[in-house]
C-alpha cells in the first residue's frame, strides 16, 4: 500500500485524527515535489519551491504575500532563527490576516526542502549539541530503535538520522533509566519522560517504521501522547 492510500485508511480508522492526516498529505506532496526537483536539477530554484508550496496548498494569490520573499531569505539560509523571519516580513502580519501560529507553521514547512538539499549536501556532519540535529539544529523529538536494539534520531525538519545514546535522556544526557517514564499508545509508539529536566522523546521499533513508512507520519498517529 502506497503512502497516501495508507493515509485515507487511517483517516477512516482514526477520524480524531482527519485534520492533521489530511493536512500532512498536502505537506508530502509538496516534499515530493521539491525532492524531485532537487534531482533533476542539483539545487532547488526559490521560485519554484515557492510555485509548489501555493500549488500543493492550494493559495489564493491573496493568500500569498510575503511568501516569496521568505522563501528567498530561506534559501539563502534556512537556519535563520524564526524570530528573526517573523520581524524581517512582518511577525503576524506575513500572511495577510494569517495568525502567528499559523505563519509560524508555514515558516516550518518553506525550510524543510531547502535543509534537506543542505542535508544532501552535507555528508559529514559533526555533533556539537546531542540534543539537536547536526544539520539543521531542531531539537530531537523522535527516535527510531532497530532491530539491533540501537536508536537512531530522526529528524522530523531535514530528515537526518543518526545513531544516539540507547538509554537515558536526550536533554540532560543522564543515564539513570529509573527516572525515565514511559507511556504507550496502540502502534507501540513510546513516550520517553524525563522526571528530571521535564523534556520527553517519542520512540518506535523497526516494525512500526516498517508497517507505516513514514517518520512524520508516525509522528502524526502519536499525537494523543503530546496532550
Amino acid at each position: 500500500m502506497d503512502l497516501y492510500r495508507l493515509i485515507e485508511e487511517l483517516k477512516k480508522e482514526r477520524n480524531y485524527l482527519e485534520s492533521p492526516l489530511e493536512l500532512y498529505k498536502k505537506v508530502k506532496r509538496f516534499e515530493e515535489a521539491c525532492e524531485r526537483a532537487l534531482e533533476e536539477k542539483g539545487e532547488l530554484p526559490p521560485g519554484l519551491v515557492f510555485q509548489e508550496f501555493v500549488k500543493a496548498f492550494e493559495l489564493k494569490p491573496e493568500e500569498t504575500e510575503g511568501l516569496q520573499e521568505l522563501v528567498g531569505v530561506l534559501a539563502d539560509d534556512p537556519t535563520v532563527e524564526e524570530e528573526v523571519l517573523l520581524e524581517v516580513l512582518g511577525k503576524d502580519a506575513l500572511l495577510g490576516d494569517v495568525q502567528l501560529q499559523e505563519a509560524k507553521r508555514v515558516l516550518f514547512l518553506l525550510r524543510k526542502p531547502f535543509l534537506l538539499a543542505r542535508r544532501k549536501r552535507q555528508r559529514q556532519v559533526k555533533q556539537l549539541d546531542p540534543a539537536k540535529c547536526p544539520v539543521c539544529d531542531q531539537y530531537i523529538s523522535l527516535t527510531l530503535i532497530d532491530l539491533d536494539n540501537r536508536r537512531h534520531m530522526v529528524c522530523t525538519l531535514c530528515g537526518h538520522r543518526e545513531e544516539v545514546t540507547r538509554i537515558g535522556c536526550s536533554y540532560c544526557l543522564h543515564k539513570n533509566p529509573e527516572k525515565i517514564k514511559i507511556l504507550v499508545d496502540e502502534d507501540e509508539i513510546r513516550v520517553e519522560l524525563c522526571e528530571l529536566c521535564k523534556t520527553y522523546i517519542k520512540s518506535f521499533k523497526d516494525e512500526v517504521y516498517r508497517k507505516y513508512k513514514d517518520p512524520n507520519l508516525i509522528d502524526i498517529l502519536s499525537l494523543p501522547l503530546d496532550v
